[in-house]
């Protein structure tokens, strides 16, 4: 920054051109509004209700003083001009004073893109707060997937897939709890297929006799003139005039499974 030496032993010569060189010393001030950026409340602006106290704003690469008020909707900036009587009797435009305030013009900025920044001893605790890299990274990718995700897929729908495991696209998944099963369609009113993703039913089945259907065998009992050893013996066989056959079958379990196909049962999940 420029500086001036007014100390000196034989006065100073307090000329114009010394005047605008204090104006362009101060007027560098403003640059420090960019640390905070423009559209910024550099001091004071607080909200009570629906009014703002004065303060101090940064507007295009200007620290101004703010007047406060009523709150509207819009910030303008008021310059009003003082003008002062030269040596040759002439009054010239010599003091503007400048400030911002609420109302409505030509050029004006919303009162709501006004905000104040971070204060600097605030930095080491904002930035503490802050994920690392590696974790918004990560997050980024999630958004990236949720973005790219067919919107008319639900989440949960069961799907076949005819190819590897391996090959199972991204978003799926395979749903185990169909291995080995076939779906059968949820009924309400059927307590047996009414409580959904029960399981139940077998690959096997043996037959009980309890199961067998209703049958009976027809034979000849030994009765006079047909097959006796002895003319005199009415039922070689017994008294009894039931009589069992020989036993055939070897009671083994038999399939119940439809003609199949074996694919994966896949699920979506986003």
């Amino acid at each position: 920054m420029n500086r001036l030496n007014f100390n000196q032993s034989v006065g100073f010569p307090l000329e114009t051109d010394i005047l605008d060189e204090m104006q362009t010393s101060w007027s560098i001030l403003n640059a420090l509004g960019n640390i905070a950026g423009n559209f910024t409340i550099l001091q004071g602006c607080i909200v009570a209700g629906t009014t703002v106290s004065d303060g101090t704003v940064f507007i295009n690469g200007e620290v101004i003083e703010f007047k406060g008020g009523q709150a509207q909707e819009n910030v303008i900036i008021i310059e009003q001009k003082e003008a002062l009587e030269f040596e040759d009797g002439n009054a010239n435009d010599v003091i503007y004073k400048r400030y911002a305030t609420f109302g409505a013009a030509t050029t004006q900025w919303p009162w709501a893109g006004f905000t104040r920044p971070l204060e600097t001893k605030l930095i080491a605790e904002f930035l503490a707060d802050k994920e690392d890299k590696t974790t918004v990274d990560a997050l980024l990718e999630r958004v990236t997937v949720l973005e790219n995700r067919p919107s008319n897929i639900p989440i949960g729908l069961i799907a076949i897939w005819d190819r590897p495991a391996a090959e199972i696209p991204d978003g799926w998944q395979e749903y185990v709890d169909l291995r080995g099963r076939m779906p059968l369609g949820h009924t309400p009113d059927d307590t047996e297929f009414s409580s959904l993703r029960s399981s139940g039913g077998a690959k096997n089945k043996t037959l009980s006799l309890a199961e067998l259907p209703a049958h009976f065998f027809t034979y000849l009992k030994a009765v006079a003139g047909r097959g006796y050893r002895t003319a005199s013996d009415d039922n070689p066989y017994g008294a009894s005039e039931n009589a069992n056959t020989n036993t055939v079958g070897e009671n083994k379990a038999f399939s119940l499974m439809n003609p199949y196909r074996i694919v994966h049962f896949i699920k979506y999940t986003g």
